[in-house]
């Protein structure tokens, strides 16, 4: 009876630790791409592609009611994206949304958002063609509600072609590390800067959505590739900024100040100039 019960009970604590393994397992993998919205997404698209030479993604088009293009940042997607307009008033440019690569499909998502308690919309799946490349990208996303910031829009993107995405993904990155990451030396995304009003309850909030992801801080979640996510407290909620790492700061400086676009916060972290950039905020710090 021995030799039969202990086959039987390796199996089935095989079995307990692959479901518990699965348990612990972090809905999101990374940030595989984040956006800004603009009446001058096309434009900054553009701009961004020309000055900084980041290699392109996908070009700029229209998706049935919004348009977007792709920049390669090494490690993640910046995505420029035009949404309709509500009445007369502009759009207002600034960093809007954080699309998480997902660890299962989405519909596998959903349901451990769900486990989780977080609330979220039911999978949506979309289809596009990439005008004049013949390739038709077809994704499932799942948003997040009620999450903060309620301004922003954080939610999973599950490409249904992944090895085909991460292919293209990846000779963007090499690209990009091809031409030494451009004038100003971009290694990648190193943090988004979230603000928030109540910091307490986002840790909580943005805890119960990562775990078990480490953190450096009780208020910064890092993955294994990508950008970090960091929670700030502000008055205004919604992302503050973006921090990009280049291999030099003084190098990076330089371009910045040759071509007019060199700023520098009260601490002196040097940055692009917001006044070139429609607002944006975008830090760069030293690998």
């Amino acid at each position: 009876m021995r030799r039969v019960f202990l086959p039987y009970a390796a199996l089935s604590l095989c079995f307990i630790a692959f479901v518990l393994g699965a348990e612990e397992r972090s809905p999101a993998t990374r940030v595989e791409h984040f956006f800004l919205v603009s009446d001058q997404a096309k434009s900054l698209f553009t701009y961004f592609k020309d000055t900084f030479q980041l290699p392109e993604v996908w070009p700029f088009y229209q998706h049935g009611t919004f348009a977007s293009g792709g920049l390669s940042l090494g490690n993640a997607v910046l995505e420029f994206v035009s949404l309709p307009r509500e009445g007369n008033e502009p759009q207002k440019t600034e960093f809007r949304g954080i699309a998480f690569e997902p660890t299962q499909g989405a519909e596998a998502t959903a349901a451990e958002l769900a486990r989780r308690n977080i609330p979220h919309s039911d999978a949506r799946t979309y289809k596009s063609q990439v005008p004049g490349m013949q390739v038709h990208v077809e994704w499932s996303s799942v948003n997040l509600s009620h999450f903060p910031p309620a301004n922003a829009n954080v939610f999973f993107c599950d490409y249904k072609d992944r090895q085909g995405v991460a292919q293209g993904r990846e000779a963007a990155s090499r690209e990009l590390a091809g031409r030494m990451g451009g004038p100003l030396g971009i290694v990648g995304a190193a943090e988004i800067t979230v603000g928030v009003r109540d910091l307490e309850e986002a840790r909580k909030k943005w805890s119960a959505l990562l775990a078990p992801l480490p953190q450096i801080s009780d208020d910064a979640f890092v993955f294994d590739s990508g950008p970090q996510i960091r929670l700030v407290r502000a008055g205004s909620p919604g992302i503050q900024r973006i921090v990009l790492s280049v291999r030099s700061l003084d190098l990076a400086a330089k371009f910045l100040e040759q071509h007019g676009l060199l700023a520098k916060d009260d601490s002196g972290r040097i940055a692009i100039s917001p006044a070139a950039i429609d607002g944006l905020v975008i830090q760069l710090v030293e690998k």
